[in-house]
């Protein structure tokens, strides 16, 4: 069921950022919204303040999906799979099979402005899960995400 008076017209740029407890990882995501197919396509880094440091980097893509849920309102839920990021040498043919290492789900309010995340990363190509549940906002200083995204 589609949210009422919601107008698919075209591509938007959208930054959000997790919150959590100090010392917790966050999540920096920088996302093109294409509102016409519901297809959505960017960057995630999943960064923590520890030794070793966190630096879970990604490209993302996923579905875009308007939904009623029980409560009041609506909800906008963003389903996302993430792999790492591959400098493949230009002609050097077909790569090889990578694993993924990022996957989200993300419920945000109609507005875009604030949700929930609940997203799971590892760091090697067959290291454990870590899964993590966390509030989200839009991060409009996110301009210093814009350039990894690109």
């Amino acid at each position: 069921m589609a949210i009422e008076g919601v107008q698919k017209t075209g591509l938007f740029f959208l930054p959000l950022r997790t919150e959590g407890a100090l010392g917790a990882p966050v999540n920096t995501l920088s996302l093109t919204v294409y509102t016409p197919k519901s297809i959505v396509t960017g960057h995630s880094e999943v960064t923590q303040a520890v030794n070793p440091p966190l630096n879970v980097s990604s490209h993302v893509t996923g579905t875009l999906i308007y939904e009623t849920v029980m409560g009041p309102g609506s909800k906008v839920r963003i389903d996302l799979t993430g792999w790492p990021e591959i400098n493949w040498p230009a002609g050097a043919g077909v790569g090889p099979v990578i694993p993924e290492n990022y996957s989200a789900i993300i419920v945000l309010e109609p507005d875009f402005s604030s949700g929930e995340i609940i997203y799971q990363y590892r760091t090697g190509l067959t290291g454990e899960w870590h899964q993590v549940r966390q509030k989200i906002v839009r991060n409009e200083a996110g301009q210093e995400s814009l350039s990894k995204a690109a």
